[in-house]
């Protein structure tokens, strides 16, 4: 057992759930900005302070999904941790929002918790090629899946019926490369934890982080949460993966692929459960 590798798959899962959590906080609350200026007046000010405390634990999962990257090495793994991140978001759901859970949902919990159990004990990678990179190779490597998502939101514009899955892909692609790049910052930074705030990666990547945030809404306007909330959640998890393969050379062992699969499988039930309701 790489113990190392499972500490840090351990605070991925940290950080996805201060993402889901804090999502699940704020959406009981966004109704709030419907009062304008009077948001900031009792008795609307609660609420608002309500939302805040959401948009705070969002942003505590900047340090945990950082120290995980660290530990890991595998922004592809800590990708994966999504998974865990929605099984926070349903019992959230369940305990404090009155959603059921519904036995697709138990079967999501199932197969995300197999998944990650074994991925944490196996580690992710199975030769740990040497990483490093240069500036126009990785803005390639990560305006790859940009394009392609800009295509899809092109189509939607044309095939209207698309409009859900292109923009919810588009914001996977966002989510994913963020992670990647708050991990390219730590392999610039030679895997220093303050050293990487002296390079510009860790900025951008949480620019595209609130890029997620914006395209997931669009996609929520003319779409079902159905059909955005799996869009998003499986692309967040197979961008990191992709971009290790396209920058690095980096395969993941079989088993460890089969168990992505698996957390693939079980992020869809979820996200087409009771995570969806919260997220619509």
């Amino acid at each position: 057992m790489n113990t190392t590798f499972l500490i840090g798959a351990a605070l991925g899962m940290l950080g996805a759930l201060s993402i889901n959590v804090g999502k699940g906080v704020q959406k009981l609350k966004v109704h709030v900005f419907q009062q304008g200026r009077a948001m900031l007046h009792p008795p609307h000010r609660r609420d608002l302070g309500i939302w805040i405390l959401g948009m705070g634990i969002t942003a505590t999962s900047a340090v945990p999904i950082s120290l995980g990257m660290k530990l890991t090495e595998s922004p592809s793994t800590i990708g994966a941790m999504t998974g865990v991140g929605l099984i926070g978001l349903v019992i959230f759901a369940s305990r404090v929002v009155g959603e059921p859970l519904s036995r697709r949902d138990l079967v999501g919990i199932v197969l995300v918790v197999l998944g990650t159990s074994v991925l944490g004990y196996l580690g992710g990678i199975g030769h740990k090629a040497p990483r490093s990179f240069q500036t126009w190779p990785m803005a390639r490597s990560v305006a790859l899946p940009f394009a392609f998502g800009v295509a899809g939101c092109v189509a939607a514009r044309v095939w209207p019926r698309l409009h859900a899955v292109a923009w919810g892909v588009m914001a996977g692609i966002c989510l994913g490369s963020s992670y990647f790049l708050a991990d390219a910052a730590l392999v610039k930074a030679e895997g220093s934890f303050v050293g990487q705030l002296s390079n510009p990666y860790p900025y951008i990547a949480f620019a595209i982080g609130i890029g997620a945030t914006v395209t997931t809404q669009i996609g929520f306007l003319k779409g079902r949460a159905l059909e955005v909330v799996p869009a998003v959640n499986s692309a967040a998890i197979a961008i990191p993966l992709v971009l290790e393969i396209l920058l690095y050379a980096r395969y993941p062992r079989p088993v460890a692929g089969l168990m992505m699969a698996v957390i693939v499988s079980g992020v869809y039930l979820l996200s087409t459960g009771t995570a969806v309701k919260v997220s619509a």
